[in-house]
This record gives structure tokens, C-alpha cells and sequence, in this order.
């Protein structure tokens, strides 16, 4: 798993998605579950296949023009080397399947009924990301903020 920092990916300044050599893992940096899930990412990725980038205006500008700041803080998002992009539980069936001992939810969780059941129990936790975890006491710059009485 690379750590570069965002400068030193390829800008891609039209809708036309340009090949890199790593899959980009666009995630909340602000919420314990996802910081979670990219320290799992960094444990399985031996070959740096993945780079793992917290979402910034900066950083979707210069992954690819399609992302939008409320969609990729919504769910997971994962631009391919190829350019294609993935969203929720299909980001995570792509990630999956770059690794041996993932591999197989990866596959599996494109085949239905694993697929509705890996939708479902990632909107799930997704929606509700913030309040099953700690989400570094609630100080989240991603949540709205609510009215404190």
C-alpha cells in the first residue's frame, strides 16, 4: 500500500479517464469505520496495488472529474487503473478481489444473493457509520451538524 501523497498522482482534468498503476480508494478520513477498513486495505495490499486517499476537494480533483464530495462521502468510492469507477459494496467486491484471502467475497459478492445481502448490509452501516462508531466524539467535519440543547 503506497502512502503518496495526492501531488504526486496524475491529474486528470476531463471526464476521459486516464490509466494509472494503482486502484484509488477514495474514503472518509474523519470516520473510525473507514479508517478501519483502510487499515485492513494497507494489511492485504503486499504488491501496492491500492493507494488510500481521504476525500478532499483537492484530492477528487485530481483522481478523476467525475467524483462528486457528496457522493464519495456517502459510500466508498475506488477508481480502477482502467478508469472505472466503483461505488459501495461494488467498490468493495473490486477490492476484494485483488487479494488472495478476499478474493472470494469478492467474486462471490457480485452473485446473487450474496449481492443483495452485501448491498443491503453495506447501506446499511454506510447510512449509519457515524453513530456505531465513536467517529472521534462526534467532531466528524463530514456530519451535519445538529442543533444541541
Amino acid at each position: 500500500m503506497r502512502d503518496d501523497p495526492v501531488a504526486e498522482i496524475p491529474t486528470i482534468s476531463d471526464a476521459k479517464p486516464h490509466a494509472t498503476a494503482a486502484y484509488r480508494v477514495l474514503y472518509d478520513g474523519q470516520c473510525e469505520i473507514c479508517q478501519a477498513c483502510v487499515s485492513w486495505l494497507k494489511t492485504l495490499d503486499h504488491e501496492n496495488k491500492t493507494v488510500c486517499l481521504p476525500i478532499s476537494a483537492e484530492s477528487l480533483a485530481t483522481v478523476d472529474a467525475r467524483l462528486g464530495m457528496d457522493d464519495c462521502l456517502r459510500e466508498l468510492h475506488v477508481v480502477t487503473p482502467g478508469g472505472e469507477v466503483y461505488r459501495g459494496w461494488d467498490a468493495v467486491t473490486c477490492l476484494a478481489r485483488l487479494f488472495p484471502a478476499t478474493r472470494v467475497i469478492g467474486v462471490l459478492g457480485q452473485r446473487f444473493p450474496f449481492r443483495s445481502a452485501g448491498q443491503l448490509a453495506y447501506r446499511f452501516v454506510a447510512t449509519n457509520r457515524y453513530s456505531l462508531s465513536k467517529c472521534r466524539g462526534g467532531a466528524c467535519s463530514s456530519t451535519t451538524t445538529r442543533s444541541r440543547s
